[in-house]
């Protein structure tokens, strides 16, 4: 990994920004960044991939639940990750631009490779690169205020997160324009419509306590079962969902290298004032 993103990932990584705590034998992972709508830094990522590995080892943690502090769930990436790229000539750039494609690989392989359930719980703003990841979540509940909103092309992005295979799947190849190339929302009815969410609910805290009482049924069921029932429904799609996640991350590649990444992000900025 590039010194580059080494350094910013070590300055990221606060603690109170991603919150931990076991209840009986479920990890309960708490997005904590409430000022700044959840949105994540690149520590963040960091934090969320270790934390996610080390309950996948642990044989007392059978399931992970991911929740969040305040009204959105998550707005994706905090843009100024992207604060030093204005600075960096074109070797720096393109280093640290491989550094952050690793550092994604990681990520993404954590979750493609997970064994143990995950739950998660969301509320408000779903918004980036969370969107498609919770494609990959064994559950998805949601509130009635709940959207869903991929906006990573209206700003030069690239589509991400096994998206370019999870989406079509979902919801159809004319459905997966309008989400990634458009940037409509998904309501939370749509999303329960479409088999991405499979419960909603009208509060969060309604929400959380039907998620853990979930968790406590699970609990009580043989985990060897579970694990080997949710290898092989994913033994299916596994070779699949790992050859777009690897084409997905060369093309973020290709784009970080370039120059036009902070014109496009600039660009996006303006287009939102106007709008305001």
């Amino acid at each position: 990994m590039s010194q580059i993103i080494q350094e910013i990932i070590q300055k990221q990584k606060i603690k109170e920004h991603i919150l931990t705590e076991v209840i009986g034998h479920t990890l309960e992972i708490t997005f904590n960044r409430p000022e700044f709508h959840n949105a994540f830094t690149v520590g963040m990522y960091v934090m969320f991939q270790e934390y996610v590995l080390q309950a996948d080892k642990d044989p007392n943690i059978y399931l992970i639940l991911v929740k969040s502090n305040g009204k959105s769930f998550s707005s994706g990436n905090d843009l100024r990750n992207f604060d030093a790229w204005p600075g960096l000539n074109d070797e720096d750039r393109k280093q640290a631009s491989l550094g952050l494609t690793n550092m994604l690989r990681d990520f993404t392989s954590s979750f493609l490779n997970l064994t143990k359930p995950i739950i998660a719980c969301c509320q408000g703003g779903v918004i980036g690169f969370i969107f498609p990841l919770l494609s990959l979540f064994d559950q998805v509940y949601v509130t009635e205020d709940a959207y869903f909103f991929a906006p990573m092309l209206l700003f030069g992005q690239g589509v991400e997160m096994f998206s370019s295979y999870t989406f079509p799947r979902l919801f159809g190849q004319g459905k997966t324009f309008s989400l990634l190339f458009r940037g409509q929302k998904l309501s939370a009815k749509e999303a329960l419509h479409f088999g991405y969410a499979q419960e909603i609910f009208k509060t969060q805290d309604e929400m959380i306590k039907k998620a853990r009482q979930i968790c406590q049924q699970l609990e009580q069921q043989d985990q060897s079962a579970i694990i080997h029932g949710k290898k092989l429904i994913k033994r299916a799609i596994y070779d699949q969902l790992k050859t777009s996640n690897e084409q997905e991350l060369l093309n973020l590649h290709r784009i970080w290298s370039g120059d036009k990444l902070v014109e496009n992000v600039y660009n996006y900025m303006q287009r939102l004032k106007a709008k305001l």
